[in-house]
């Protein structure tokens, strides 16, 4: 990323010695670029945070296919994470029902 930085302040000298006209469309090209980088850093951080909740609820949780909403495999995890849950006893179904909720499962079958 640096890299790219580096070659965009360079590029906008070079430009600015030998196209002062274009100074304008300079400002506009990278005010866009920033603005879709900055968009795209957001993205990836929201991704990131929604990847670490779900590892935190359900260790070993394939994140890809819960975002990319993969119903089945979705709902095959839910029913396992609960079936574990009978089984160690563990006082997360406020979690689950969240879980559930995010994913559009049917709260009253989980």
């Amino acid at each position: 990323m640096l890299v790219l930085i580096v070659d965009l302040i360079i590029l906008t000298k070079i430009l600015f010695d030998f196209f002062p006209e274009d100074i304008d469309k300079l400002g506009k090209v990278q005010s866009s670029f920033w603005r879709e980088w900055k968009l795209k850093l957001e993205e990836q951080k929201r991704l990131t945070e929604h990847s670490r909740a779900l590892q935190k609820i359900i260790p070993g949780v394939e994140t890809e296919r819960f975002l990319s909403r993969d119903s089945i495999y979705i709902e095959n995890v839910v029913i396992s994470l609960i079936e574990s849950v009978k089984l160690e006893k563990r006082h997360i179904l406020k979690d689950i029902l969240r879980l559930a909720d995010t994913y559009d499962l049917d709260s009253t079958e989980v």
